[in-house]
This record gives structure tokens, C-alpha cells and sequence, in this order.
């Protein structure tokens, strides 16, 4: 049984699995770069992937050929779950598509179809979430900045929104749990891995009276009478709430 051990993006995942493909293989394991957790569970051969984005686009293009777009967005976005055994599900997900064609969106009744297409709708869920919860402080650097911490590894997903509403100052969302960050310089924005603070960056001096402004604006437009704390934790969970500016003690 080959082992396939890729950088951790989902280009190489793709890679990994035209690899697999290419060589017959029908039970490959998975694993990521710096997993030393599975490292230790490989009795097989390990296959170190190479990450080559022409490859990965070429695999792509043959599975939307095969089965839709939908489909493959859908891979995507399970993919950026992270969660564990996540993998072999869309392997399985993907060597069905490519059998079956586009029928492959109507079987919900197959584990593999039905799995993929759940953890997908909870990922995107969170990722527009976050599309209206990402709170930029200007920061004294010169650039936005907004901290994150997501379930899903969902900067990927979110970057290209932010692209389009913010194109006109640089910035930086920091997924604090993952350490990896998207940046954006004005020109392309690209995903940095490892990225710790060594202290809180300073923010402007009108950064803090924008945010006391929204602080009150918040608190003043609250309606006692209507006051629903249930339905507020409903629309917006209190794990969401520790970045926002409107939920912090002035």
C-alpha cells in the first residue's frame, strides 16, 4: 500500500491523486507534510508528492470535463475542512466522479457523495460567515489587520471577497489557530504559512476612536424592549464574537 505524503495545500492533494491514479493504485493513504503523528503508522512505501500547479490544474479540467464544476467546488470546499480522514473520502469521492460522470451529484445515497457534500455546505457556511465577521484595524505598519480563528481553514476561501471590497489598502488576515495568513499587497494576495506575533501590533490613533465610535453606535442603537440574547448567539455565535469590535468592553 503507497503512502502519499503532499505539502498540505489542496493543489498538492490534487497532484497526490493524479499521482495515485497514474499508478493503478485503489487504497492510498494520505498524509501531510510535519504529520509525525501518522508518520508512524506507515508500513508501506512513501511517495513524496511534488506540488506542480500544471499538474493539479490538469486533474481539474478532467474532472470538471467528467462531472461538473459543482462537483469540484464542492471537493474544495470539504477539502479546506481539515478535518481528519478527510483525504480518503474525497479520493473515494473523486475515482467515483470520474466513473460515474455527472451522475455523480444525484447519488446522496452513496457514503462518499454524501459525506463530501455535508462537510462542504458546513465549510462554505462558516466561510461567508466570516465574509461579514472580519473586523481590519489599521494598524501604525501601515496596512489592515484582522485576527481570525476559524474551525475550517477557510483563508483561502474568504482572500478573493477581500480582494474585491478592500482592493484599495493592503492587508492581512491572521488565522491565529493555523499561524498562516493571507496577504494582500495591492496587487495579488498569497497564503504565508507560519506566521506568529511576537507582540500585538500597534494600532493608529484614529483606529481607536473609529472603533469606539462603532462601539457605541452598536450599544446606542440597541433596543432594550427587543433585547433577544438567544437569537443574537443564534446569528452570531459567541466563539465568532472575541475579534468583533462591536462585542469588545470599550
Amino acid at each position: 500500500m503507497k503512502t502519499c505524503r503532499y505539502d498540505g495545500s489542496f493543489e498538492g492533494f490534487l497532484c497526490a491523486v493524479a499521482d495515485c491514479l497514474e499508478a493503478g493504485e485503489e487504497q492510498p493513504e494520505f498524509t501531510r507534510d510535519g504529520d509525525c503523528q501518522a508518520a508512524g503508522l506507515f508500513v508501506g512505501e512513501v511517495h513524496e508528492v511534488a506540488t506542480v500547479r500544471e499538474r493539479a490544474v490538469a486533474f481539474r479540467k478532467l474532472f470538471v470535463e467528467a462531472v461538473s464544476q459543482d462537483a469540484f467546488a464542492t471537493a474544495r470546499y470539504a477539502f479546506h475542512s481539515g478535518k481528519a480522514g478527510i483525504e480518503m473520502l474525497l479520493w473515494r469521492y473523486l475515482v467515483m466522479g470520474l466513473q460515474v460522470g455527472g451522475r455523480l451529484c444525484l447519488m446522496l445515497a452513496e457514503e462518499p457523495v454524501h459525506s463530501v457534500n455535508r462537510i462542504a455546505r458546513q465549510v462554505s457556511h462558516e466561510a461567508h460567515k466570516f465574509k461579514g465577521f472580519v473586523r481590519f484595524q489599521e494598524v501604525e505598519a501601515g496596512f489592515l489587520y484582522a485576527r481570525i480563528e476559524p474551525e475550517a481553514d477557510i483563508l483561502p476561501l474568504i482572500a478573493p471577497h477581500f480582494v474585491e471590497r478592500v482592493g484599495d489598502r493592503p492587508w492581512m488576515i491572521h488565522d491565529l489557530y493555523r499561524k498562516q495568513a493571507a496577504v494582500f499587497d495591492l496587487k495579488s494576495w498569497r497564503l504565508i504559512k507560519d506566521v506568529e506575533l511576537t507582540s500585538e501590533p500597534g494600532v493608529t490613533a484614529g483606529e481607536h476612536d473609529y472603533a469606539a465610535l462603532w462601539q457605541r453606535y452598536f450599544q446606542r442603537h440597541a433596543i432594550a424592549e427587543r433585547h433577544n440574547p438567544k437569537l443574537q448567539q443564534k446569528h452570531v455565535p459567541l466563539r465568532y464574537r472575541k475579534h468583533l469590535t462591536e462585542f469588545t468592553i470599550p
